[in-house]
């Protein structure tokens, strides 16, 4: 009998994959100064997208005789996208308290600047209770929560809508 490897372990791999992925466009974008909001920041979703579907595929024709249900699809696209936004979470908090420290300040001086771009009345105590609570969702600890919590949510998405192109279930004969 074939020793096939569990849906999780496939997608650990994959996940990882697909991390490095992610981490290596976030380096791209960084190095040749993309700015947080410019346009290209969302071809990260894309990179998603094509990397859930991939790793779906790969298991299916790999691992599963060619046969995959919605529901192996999904499960597999999102543990994918869960290894995933953990490694790149990891790689988060490293980049804004260790790589580039400055980075984390700048993300603080345009909130700043939002803030009273928003509300120019704002008024001292409205500030400080924007500015308590914008510190503590921002630092490199809390930004790396967020990313997992963000991965989690894409993937669900993500894995929902690839997992309807993938699967392909065995045929029932009668």
């Amino acid at each position: 009998m074939e020793n096939r490897p569990s849906n999780a372990k496939v997608a650990l791999i994959n996940g990882i994959y697909l991390g490095v992925a992610l981490i290596f466009f976030s380096l791209i974008l960084y190095v040749i100064g993309v700015d947080r909001e410019h346009w290209l920041q969302y071809m990260s979703f894309l990179i998603m997208l094509i990397g859930v579907f991939i790793a779906q595929k790969y298991w299916r024709d790999k691992y599963n005789d060619g046969f995959l249900t919605y529901g192996q699809a999904f499960s597999n696209g999102f543990l994918t996208i869960l290894f995933a936004s953990i490694l790149t979470a990891l790689y988060t908090y490293s980049f804004f308290e260790f790589i580039a420290p400055g980075e984390h300040q700048a993300i603080l001086d345009a909130a700043e600047e939002k803030i009273y771009d928003q509300n120019p009345s704002i008024g001292e105590d409205e500030f400080e209770m924007a500015w308590k609570w914008t510190t503590m969702m921002t630092t490199p600890l809390m930004l790396a929560v967020w990313g997992i919590v963000g991965g989690v949510f894409g993937g669900l998405i993500i894995s929902a809508i690839t997992s309807i192109f993938v699967k392909k279930e065995p045929q029932q004969f009668a």
